[in-house]
C-alpha cells in the first residue's frame, strides 16, 4: 500500500536532493570569503575564512535545510565525508587567524555583540556540527574530524582562551572541540611533541576539568573520555594522584564561617562531572592496578556524599537522579575491582556487603535510570561473587518480593486455596527487583537448579498490575522487566538445564497439567500476555520472548513453530486484534492455550481493564473461544455450562460499585450466549439433552438474576449496565428460543413445527432478516411463550423505557434492538400496547435537558416488521410513520432529527414508505441551522444524505422507485460540493449509488477536495445521459428530479436548475473553505468555463455558470451562507477575465442585484464582496464591439450603464460611516483607475488617510473620479 502524501518521510525523499543541493551550494561561500581580487589565501591554499556570518543563514542552513532530515539520517551519508572537512578546516583556520593576527578573539566578540544579526564563525561552524551529530550521531561525524594531533595545541589553547574571556563560547562550541579532543586521544602521539610554550596549569585551570561542570548535553561526558587517555600517559609527573586528591575535596562538603554549606552554590552539574570522571577513571583501570589505593577512600567518599541526611551527604546528588545513578556506577566499579582480587580481607568484604545493601535499596528508587542502574550494577557484582554469596543475594532480591504481598481466601470458596494480592507491594521496588532477576539470569548467574523460584517470581510479575489514584497503570515496567527476564532465561540456559527445573507448584494450580515442564507453563503464560496484555510493547515484549523460547528449545512446547507464526510480533500490536483473532487462532492449535486465555480474561487484563472498547473484546472473546473449546469437548454443552457458570458466580460476588467489572461480565455472558446456535447444531437430536437442558436452566436464571439487579438498583454508571444489559438481552435470542422450543416439546398438543421458528438464531444477526421473516418469527415465538419466560418478559417490559431514554450513542442501538426482543416474545396484546406506548413517546418530546429518546425512535422503526401481526384499523396502520413525521414537524432540535434520521436510515420502515418520508427527507438536506457550537446543521445534512444513500443503493433495480426518489438528486448534487469535508465526502459516495458501474469507480477513486473530483461534478450536467443511472437519467431530464416545469427558451430549465443548486454548494468551497479547497475548486471552476462545450444548443458552459450565479444572488437574498460566497466567486471570475465574456446577464441587473444584497447589512464581508463586484462592472470595457451580441442582454448599452451604476454605487459607499469600508472603496477606485489607465487621477488618491478623512474630502474626491 502506497504510503499517505502527508508522511514526512514521503515530503522528504521528494525534496530531499533539492535541500542537499542548496547546501552544498551555500557551504564553501558561507564559511569564507570568495577574495577574487586580492588572492588572499591562507597556509593551506584556502580562502580566508569569515570572522562572522549572518545568524539568520546559519539558522537557515540548520534548521530548515538539515533538521528535516531526522526522519531519514542516511540520505546524508554520501554528503558527511565533503561537508564536515569543511567545516572542521574552518574552525581551525579562524583560531590559526586569530592566534597569527593583530586582532584579538575578544575583538571579534565585541563585534559580534555589537550586531545581534551577526555571529563568530566557530559559533556558526558548531551550531551546525552539532546539528550534524543530533541527526547522524556523534559517533559517525566525528570520524570525519582531522585527528592530527598537530591541531591539539590550538584546539586546547582556543578552549582555554574562551573560558577566560567574559562571555565564553556557546555550549555547542565546547561539545563540538571536547568530542573532538576525544577523537584526537585515540591517535599515538608524545606528549611532549604538541606544546610550543612551557606554561603550566594547576588542576583547576584545566579546560577539560572545567569541562565536568558544564550543564550542556554530553559535555561531561565527553571531558570524561578525554582524561583517562590523557591521564595514562601522565602519572609520572603525579597527575592521576592530583585529580584523585582534587575530586575527593570536590565531593567533600564544605562549611563556611557561619556554620552552613557551600553545596547549595554548586549545582548538580558539578558533583555529575566529578562522578563521571572517577568512573571513567575505575573503568579504564580495569585491568591494572593503579586505582587499588584509592578505592576504600573513594568509596567512603562517594557513599557519604549519595547519603540523605548524612554529615557527609550532599544535598545536590541527592536531588539528581543523573548524580544518584552516577554514584552507582562508581561504586559499582569499586566493587568489581576489590572483588578482582582472589583473595580478600574483612575490610573489603565489608565494602562489598556495604555496597549490596546500597543497591539493594536503590531497587526502590523513584527513577526509572536509578533503579536499571542498579540492577544491572547487583547483576556484575554478583557475577564476581563466589556461589554461596552470589545464592544469598538472590534470596535477598527473592525475598524482598514477598514483602506486604497479602494472602487472601476465596469467598465464594473458603476451601480453595489463598491468592496473592499485590495492592500493597511498592510497584517501583517490583521493577527494580524484576530488573535485577533479568540481569542475573541474562549474566547466568544463578545456577540452573535454583532457577525454579525466580521462574515463579517471573511468572509474578509477567501479571502484576495496579493503578493510580486516578486509575491509571503503573505495572507496565515491571511486566516488561519481567519479559526481558524470561527472554534471558530462555537464552542463557540449556533446554536439559530447563527440563530439569521443577515447574513451581504455583503454576502447576494455574490451569496447567500435571507433569507440564517449565518450558511450556512459560510458553502459555507468554501467549497469554501476548493476547490479553494492554500495553502494546508488552504484547510485542511477550511475543519476541515466546519466539527466542520456542526457538531456543525446540519440540519442547506444544505447537510451537505454529504459535509463534500465529503469535506473531506485528499481528499484536493492535489490541483488538490480540483479544480477539490471535486469541482465538492460538486456541484452535491447542486448547491449553485457550483455557488460560480464557481464564485471563475474567481477571484484570480483560472484564477489569478501564478501558470500555477493550472491555467490549474481551467479552467477545470470551464466547468465541468458549465456543472452540466447547466444539472440542466431548460434552460440548457441559463446557458451555462451565464458562456460564463462571460468569454468573463472578457476576454474583461483584459489589456495587464494580460496575466495570459487571459490564464486562454481563459482555461475557452474551457473547456465549452468541456461540450457542453454532454449537447447539452440533449435538444429535437424541444426545446430550439433560445437559441442554441444564444450560438453558442455568443461563434463564443468571439471565432473570441480571433484568432483576437492572431494575431494582442504582449504578454508578449506568449507561455501562444499560448497554451490556442490552446486548444481553439480544444474545438472549436463541436461549429464548430453545426455552420455548423444549417446553413446545413437552406438550405435545402445542408442539411447533415451523422450520424457521426451530432453528436457533444468533441475536445479532436477527436485524438482518427480512421483515416477513421476523414477522413469522414472531407469530409462532408470541403464541407460545412458555411460563419460564413470564418473569424475563415482564421484567424487561419494566426495565426497557429507562435504558431507550439514554441518549448515550453506546446504548441507543443495543436497546432499540432489545425491544424487538421484547416484541418477538409478547403476546399481539402486549405488542400492541408497548407499539403504542413507543409512538406517544415518540409524539411528546420529552422534558428532561438530555432527554432526546433516541432508543424510543430506534424501537419504533423495528417495530415496524412485526406490526403486520397486529390487527388494527385501517386508521392505524400509519401509527408509526404519524408518530415520527409529526415529531419531525414539531421538535427542531438538531440532536433529535440526527437521531430520527439515523434509526430511519437503512430501514424497511423508509424503503416502504418513501413518499411519506421524502419532504422529511428533503428537509433534512436542506437543513442550515446555526447556534453557538456552530454549522449543527450539517449533522442533520450527514444523516440525511446517509439515509438518501440507502434509499438509492436498495432502489437501484427498480425504476419506478428510483424515479420517486430523484427529486432528492440536485440537494446530494450541492452537499456533494459544499465546503464541509464530512458533508461533502458522505454526499461524494451517496452520488456515486446513482451513476453507473465505471463512473461511480472513477467518483469513488478521486479525492473529495481534489480538482478532478469538482471537473466531474460540474461536467456531469452536460455526460448525464452517459453517467447517471437510467432512471435518475430520465427523471433530471423530464424535469421530475428537478422539480422544474417546462424548458425555457435558449436553454432547458432543467440545466438551469441543475447549475444554480450545484454553484449554491460549490460557491462554499471556492471561497470559506480551506486554502487548497479554495485553490481546487477555484482551477476546475476556470477549466469548465473555457472548456468548449459540444452542446451549442443550450450555450456556452460561461453563460451556464454566470448567469446560475446570478440567478442564486436573485433567488437567495437573506442567505448570507450562499450570497457572500457567490459575490466572491463573481468578483473572482471578473477578476480572471471570464465573467466579462459572458453576453447572457443583465449586468445592470446585477448592480441592483448586488445592491439589494449590502442594503442596510451590518455584515463587512459581505460589503467588501459587493465592492469588489462593483469594481469588476465599473472597469467593463465596452470598446470591442465584436464581443457582444447584436441585441442580446449584454449589448454595450447594457455595459455602459451598469459601469455608470457601479461607478454611482462606489461613490454611494464611499461616504459609509464605517472606515474600513472606506478604505476599501479608495483601494477598489485605485485598482479601476490603473486598470482603465488613468494614473493622474489615480495620484489624487495618495497621501490621506481616507478613512479618517471628512466629508468635505471624500466628495472632492467622488466628483473628481467620476463616481458622482
Amino acid at each position: 500500500m502506497d504510503a499517505p502524501e502527508e508522511d514526512l518521510d514521503i515530503k522528504l525523499q521528494k525534496i530531499s536532493a533539492d535541500l542537499i543541493t542548496d547546501f552544498d551550494q551555500a557551504l564553501p561561500f558561507f564559511l569564507r570569503k570568495p577574495n577574487t581580487h586580492t588572492h588572499t589565501h591562507n597556509s593551506n591554499g584556502n580562502n580566508t575564512p569569515r570572522s562572522r556570518v549572518r545568524a539568520r543563514e546559519t539558522h537557515r542552513l540548520a534548521s530548515s535545510l538539515l533538521d528535516p532530515f531526522q526522519e531519514l539520517p542516511q540520505l546524508l551519508d554520501p554528503y558527511l565525508p565533503r561537508w564536515i572537512p569543511l567545516l572542521g578546516d574552518a574552525f581551525l583556520d579562524y583560531h590559526r587567524a586569530q592566534q597569527t593576527s593583530a586582532r584579538s578573539r575578544a575583538l571579534s566578540s565585541r563585534g559580534a555583540a555589537a550586531s545581534a544579526l551577526l555571529m563568530p564563525l566557530p559559533a556558526a561552524v558548531c551550531r551546525i556540527l552539532y546539528t550534524l551529530c543530533k541527526i547522524r550521531g556523534e559517533k559517525v561525524v566525528v570520524r570525519f574530524l582531522s585527528n592530527e594531533t598537530r591541531h591539539l595545541e590550538l584546539l586546547l589553547s582556543a578552549l582555554e582562551e574562551a573560558e577566560r574571556t567574559p562571555g565564553g563560547w556557546e555550549w555547542e562550541e565546547r561539545y563540538v572541540v571536547l568530542l573532538w579532543l576525544s577523537q584526537m586521544m585515540f591517535a599515538p602521539f608524545d606528549l611532549a611533541t604538541i606544546s610550543s610554550t612551557d606554561a603550566v596549569e594547576d588542576g583547576e585551570g584545566l579546560p577539560v576539568i572545567r569541562g565536568l561542570e558544564w550543564p550542556a548535553v554530553g559535555l561531561p561526558g565527553i571531558a570524561v573520555r578525554i582524561l583517562p587517555l590523557a591521564i595514562k600517559d601522565m602519572q609520572a609527573l603525579g597527575v592521576l594522584d592530583a585529580l584523585v586528591r582534587w575530586a575527593l575535596v570536590a565531593l567533600r562538603p564544605v562549611v563556611d564561617a557561619d556554620g552552613e554549606g557551600e553545596d547549595a552554590q554548586k549545582t548538580p552539574y558539578h558533583y555529575i562531572g566529578v562522578l563521571s570522571f572517577l568512573s571513567g577513571i575505575l573503568a579504564s583501570s580495569a585491568d591494572t592496578s593503579d586505582m587499588d589505593r584509592y578505592l576504600t577512600t573513594l568509596f567512603q567518599a562517594v557513599h557519604g556524599a549519595s547519603a540523605e541526611g548524612g554529615e557527609s551527604g550532599l544535598p545536590s546528588v541527592g536531588s539528581s537522579a543523573l548524580a544518584r545513578k552516577t554514584v552507582i556506577k562508581v561504586i559499582r566499579a569499586i566493587a568489581v575491582l576489590i572483588l578482582r582480587n582472589s583473595q580478600q580481607d574483612m575490610a573489603s568484604m565489608e565494602l562489598v556487603e556495604t555496597t549490596i545493601g546500597f543497591l539493594l535499596e536503590s531497587l526502590a528508587d523513584n527513577d526509572t535510570p536509578v533503579r536499571l542502574a542498579a540492577s544491572k550494577a547487583l547483576s556484575i557484582i554478583t557475577l564476581k561473587l563466589d556461589a554461596d554469596m552470589a545464592s544469598q543475594v538472590v534470596e535477598a532480591v527473592l525475598e524482598s518480593l514477598t514483602k506486604n504481598v497479602l494472602w487472601r481466601k476465596d469467598a465464594r470458596d473458603p476451601t480453595a486455596p489463598r491468592t496473592r494480592d499485590l495492592t500493597a507491594v511498592n510497584p517501583l521496588e517490583w521493577h527494580g527487583l524484576m530488573l535485577t532477576l533479568s540481569h542475573l539470569l541474562y549474566r547466568r548467574s544463578p545456577p540452573a537448579e535454583n532457577l525454579s523460584d525466580i521462574i515463579q517470581a517471573l511468572v509474578m510479575g509477567l501479571s502484576f498490575e495496579q493503578r493510580n489514584p486516578s486509575g491509571g497503570s503503573i505495572g507496565a515496567n515491571v511486566r516488561d522487566a519481567s519479559c526481558f527476564g524470561i527472554w534471558a532465561l530462555a537464552r542463557r540456559y540449556t533446554t536439559k538445564e530447563l527440563l530439569a527445573v521443577k515447574t513451581p507448584a504455583s503454576l502447576l494450580a494455574r490451569l496447567h497439567a500435571p507433569g507440564t515442564s517449565v518450558l511450556q507453563a512459560l510458553a502459555t503464560e507468554l501467549v497469554v500476555a501476548a493476547c490479553l496484555d494492554p500495553s502494546g510493547n508488552i504484547r510485542r515484549g511477550s511475543s519476541a520472548a515466546l519466539q527466542e523460547l520456542i526457538g531456543r528449545h525446540p519440540d519442547t512446547v506444544v505447537k510451537g513453530i505454529w504459535v509463534v507464526q500465529t503469535v506473531d510480533y506485528h499481528s499484536v500490536a493492535l489490541r483488538s486484534r490480540a483479544i480477539q483473532e490471535v486469541a482465538l487462532n492460538v486456541t484452535i492449535l491447542s486448547g491449553g492455550y485457550g483455557e488460560a486465555v480464557l481464564d485471563s480474561l475474567l481477571g484484570w487484563r480483560g472484564i477489569g481493564d478501564p478501558d470500555a472498547a477493550s472491555r467490549r473484546a474481551a467479552g467477545t472473546s470470551y464466547g468465541t473461544i468458549t465456543a472452540q473449546l466447547a466444539k472440542e469437548a466431548a460434552d460440548p454443552m457441559g463446557r458451555f455450562t462451565q464458562s456460564v457458570s463462571q460468569v454468573l458466580d463472578r457476576i454474583k460476588s461483584l459489589q456495587p460499585r464494580q460496575v466495570e467489572e459487571r459490564h464486562g461480565l454481563l459482555l461475557s455472558f452474551a457473547s456465549v450466549l452468541d456461540s450457542l446456535p453454532s454449537v447447539a447444531s452440533t449435538i444429535p437430536q437424541d444426545g446430550n439433552r439433560p445437559t441442554l437442558d441444564e444450560f438453558i436452566q442455568l443461563s434463564l436464571s443468571g439471565l432473570e438474576h441480571t433484568l432483576s439487579e437492572c431494575s431494582t438498583k442504582t449504578y454508578r454508571r449506568p449507561e455501562l449496565i444499560a448497554e451490556a444489559a442490552s446486548n444481553l438481552v439480544i444474545s438472549s435470542l436463541p436461549l429464548l428460543q430453545a426455552a420455548t422450543v423444549s417446553a413446545s416439546a413437552s406438550a405435545s398438543t402445542t408442539t411447533i413445527t415451523d422450520p424457521f421458528a426451530t432453528t436457533l438464531i444468533p441475536g445479532p444477526t436477527l436485524l438482518s432478516q427480512p421483515d416477513t421473516s421476523i414477522s413469522r418469527l414472531a407469530n409462532v415465538l408470541g403464541a407460545r411463550r412458555p411460563a419460564s419466560l413470564e418473569p424475563i418478559i415482564a421484567l424487561l417490559t419494566r426495565t426497557l423505557p429507562a435504558w431507550l431514554l439514554r441518549p448515550e450513542e453506546e446504548v441507543i442501538p443495543p436497546a432499540s434492538s432489545a425491544s424487538l426482543i421484547l416484541l418477538l416474545f409478547s403476546t399481539p396484546s402486549e405488542r400492541e400496547t408497548t407499539i403504542r406506548s413507543w409512538a406517544s413517546a415518540v409524539r411528546t418530546r420529552p422534558t428532561g435537558r438530555n432527554s432526546t429518546a433516541g432508543g424510543f425512535f430506534s424501537a419504533l422503526v423495528m417495530s415496524y416488521s412485526v406490526v403486520s401481526t397486529l390487527d388494527l384499523q385501517e386508521a392505524d396502520k400509519s401509527l408509526i410513520c404519524d408518530a415520527i413525521l409529526e415529531r419531525w414537524d414539531t421538535d427542531k432540535d438538531t440532536d433529535m432529527r440526527v437521531l430520527m434520521l439515523r434509526s430511519l436510515t437503512g430501514s424497511e420502515l423508509l424503503g416502504g414508505n418513501v413518499r411519506v418520508f421524502l419532504p422529511l427527507l428533503q428537509e433534512g438536506l436542506d437543513d442550515y441551522t446555526m447556534n453557538a457550537r456552530g454549522d449543527v446543521g450539517s449533522l442533520v445534512r450527514f444523516r440525511a444524505v446517509r439515509a438518501t444513500r440507502g434509499l438509492w443503493e436498495a432502489f437501484a433495480d427498480d425504476h419506478e422507485k428510483m424515479g420517486t426518489v430523484s427529486s432528492l438528486f440536485l440537494r446530494v448534487l450541492r452537499l456533494a460540493a459544499e465546503k464541509l469535508d464530512r458533508v461533502r465526502a458522505e454526499a461524494q459516495v451517496c452520488l456515486a449509488a446513482v451513476l453507473k458501474s465505471s463512473h461511480a469507480a472513477t467518483l469513488r477513486t478521486s479525492t473529495f477536495s481534489s480538482r478532478g473530483y469538482f471537473s466531474f461534478l460540474l461536467d456531469l450536467l452536460r455526460a448525464r445521459d452517459d453517467r447517471l443511472h437510467p432512471a435518475m437519467a430520465e427523471a433530471v431530464s423530464s424535469g421530475i428530479g428537478t422539480g422544474t416545469g417546462p424548458a425555457s427558451p435558449g436553454r432547458s430549465g432543467q440545466d438551469d436548475k441543475w447549475m444554480e443548486e450545484l454553484m449554491a454548494g460549490f460557491v462554499s468551497s471556492a471561497d470559506t473553505g480551506n486554502e487548497d479547497l479554495v485553490i481546487a475548486t477555484r482551477a476546475a471552476l476556470c477549466d469548465f468555463c473555457c472548456a468548449q462545450s459540444s452542446d451549442n444548443v443550450n450555450g456556452s458552459n460561461v453563460d451556464l455558470v454566470c448567469t446560475a450565479l446570478v440567478r442564486n444572488l436573485k433567488s437567495r437574498q437573506g442567505q448570507d451562507r450562499v450570497l457572500v460566497p457567490t459575490l466572491e466567486v463573481v468578483a473572482f471570475l471578473f477578476h480572471v477575465g471570464i465573467f466579462a465574456r459572458c453576453n447572457a446577464v443583465d449586468y445592470k441587473s446585477l448592480c441592483l442585484q448586488v445592491q439589494k444584497a449590502g442594503y442596510k447589512t451590518g455584515n463587512v464581508r459581505k460589503i467588501e464582496a459587493c465592492i469588489k463586484v462593483y469594481g469588476a462592472i465599473a472597469a467593463l470595457d465596452d470598446g470591442d464591439e465584436n464581443k457582444r451580441s447584436a441585441g442580446g442582454a449584454g449589448d454595450g448599452g447594457n455595459r455602459r450603464e451598469a459601469a455608470a451604476e457601479a461607478r454611482k454605487r462606489l461613490g454611494a459607499l464611499a461616504f459609509h460611516p464605517w472606515p474600513r469600508v472606506r478604505s476599501l472603496v479608495v483601494d477598489e477606485v485605485w485598482e479601476l483607475l490603473m486598470a482603465l489607465g488613468e494614473e493622474p487621477v489615480a495620484e489624487r488618491l495618495k497621501g490621506v488617510d481616507w478613512g479618517a478623512a471628512d466629508k468635505a474630502s471624500v466628495r472632492e474626491l467622488v466628483a473628481a473620479v467620476g463616481l458622482a
